[in-house]
């Protein structure tokens, strides 16, 4: 009789975490999706922004940075909100957050209401829900992450390619203001993706716990020491003396500054090599293509045991650096497409795989706290270093400098890669 009580209660388990892990992997695709139609929506009002506002180009793109920027200072607050009021209901607010931003911003009279706007509303919600559905698909899937990893991560692929023509429409037949509200009202989809996540998230553990009876009395901590060891432990600082974690987040910060860069600037580098700006989009068109299919390919490769995660890192980084150490010799229209797609295939993979390999080193239970510390650390990492590729392009009137220097900082992944491996044991 227990014993096919256990084996229900399993099987119930199983298939609680089965759906549970669909809906976050749903969750994760419709957020790329959204962070894509924002980002994207915004850097295409932006000529429309400066001459309605009347204000200059930078204080437009700075506006779109410090978004991001908000959003990644508050990402270390995601597990702590998670654990406290559930992951679904957190998702739920922060989409409504978002949403309103956008739709209250189509009411804004100059750029400092904007910028009010979507920074406080749009941007300080923006990374707790990708924090949150990468902890829920990390606890649901252990043989297949790799595979629900990828499927969930082309969510932003898709926005590339789709996002661009439809917000031109848009911008064509109703204005900005009405662009907006209609970014808005895509937002809201990331409302009834919580609450999917709500309904399949798992309850509580109310039942009372047996105190041993031979626990030896110890004092009761003070005031100061029992505040510092809550704040200790709710935003998961002990990560912050964990060797293991710093050369996980070493390798998420090299290797996603040097994507944002190649983002940021590609089209401008493309530009000083003589391609015209049609040339440019197609470029980044076929890119997008190959990412979203690099990002569903790689998870049938790891689950089927062909490759280790490890060396498909490896390959990874070693192919995108060499795709960045021959920009001095891109002169054709091929090789330009070549090394483009190969960058954004790579990217897409290693994106995929270090959720694989946090899960791998730093086990389920910090997940939480280890994605948002990261994603303060690669915030600050644009903040500060950004400008970098725009300084040595302006004091050597060519890109070629700037696009080795991140082919080495790609290269730097592999020291932490390669320590993890041997102290780790990592697969």
């Amino acid at each position: 009789m227990t014993s096919n009580m256990r084996d229900t209660n399993v099987s119930q388990i199983q298939d609680e975490a089965s759906s549970m892990g669909w809906v976050a992997v749903l969750t994760m695709w419709t957020r790329g999706v959204i962070r894509v139609a924002m980002l994207k929506g915004l850097g295409m009002m932006l000529p429309t922004l400066q001459d309605q506002f009347g204000t200059t180009t930078w204080a437009i793109g700075w506006m779109t940075s410090l978004i991001v920027a908000v959003g990644g200072l508050v990402a270390p607050m995601a597990g702590l909100l998670g654990r406290r009021f559930g992951a679904g209901n957190v998702i739920m607010i922060c989409g409504a957050m978002i949403g309103i931003a956008f739709i209250a911003s189509s009411f804004a009279k100059t750029s400092i209401q904007l910028t009010m706007i979507l920074t406080l509303l749009a941007g300080s919600p923006l990374i707790v829900p990708l924090v949150l559905t990468k902890e829920a698909i990390g606890r649901c899937y252990n043989k297949n992450l790799a595979k629900a990893s990828g499927i969930a991560r082309t969510g932003s692929s898709i926005g590339l390619v789709v996002a661009a023509p439809l917000i031109q429409i848009s911008l064509d037949t109703f204005g900005w203001r009405g662009t907006m509200l209609l970014i808005g009202g895509g937002i809201m989809h990331l409302v009834p993706c919580g609450v999917l996540m709500r309904k399949n998230g798992t309850t509580p553990n109310n039942s009372y716990q047996e105190v041993p009876k031979d626990e030896p009395e110890t004092a009761p901590p003070s005031a100061c020491a029992a505040c510092l060891e809550s704040v200790f432990k709710n935003f998961d600082l002990s990560l912050l003396r964990n060797f293991q974690y710093w050369s996980v987040a070493a390798i998420y910060v090299c290797f996603n500054f040097a994507y944002d860069m190649w983002v940021i600037y590609f089209v401008s580098q493309a530009l000083s090599k003589g391609f015209s700006l049609e040339d440019a989009a197609v470029f980044v068109t076929v890119a997008g293509v190959g990412n979203l299919l690099a990002k569903v390919s790689q998870g049938f490769i790891i689950d089927a045991g062909l490759i280790s995660c490890w060396g498909l890192m490896v390959i990874c980084i070693i192919v995108s650096s060499l795709a960045f150490f021959v920009t001095p010799w891109l002169a054709w229209y091929w090789t330009m497409m070549l090394t483009a797609l190969l960058v954004v295939i790579c990217d897409g993979v290693l994106a995929c795989l270090h959720d694989v390999l946090a899960k791998q080193v730093l086990g389920v239970e910090l997940l939480a706290g280890a994605y948002g510390w990261m994603d303060v650390k690669a915030t600050m990492a644009r903040l500060f270093f950004g400008f970098i590729p725009g300084w040595i392009y302006d004091t050597t009137g060519s890109y070629n400098a700037a696009f080795i220097f991140l082919g080495c900082l790609q290269l730097v992944c592999m020291i932490p890669l390669v320590v993890l491996k041997y102290v780790h044991s990592v697969k």
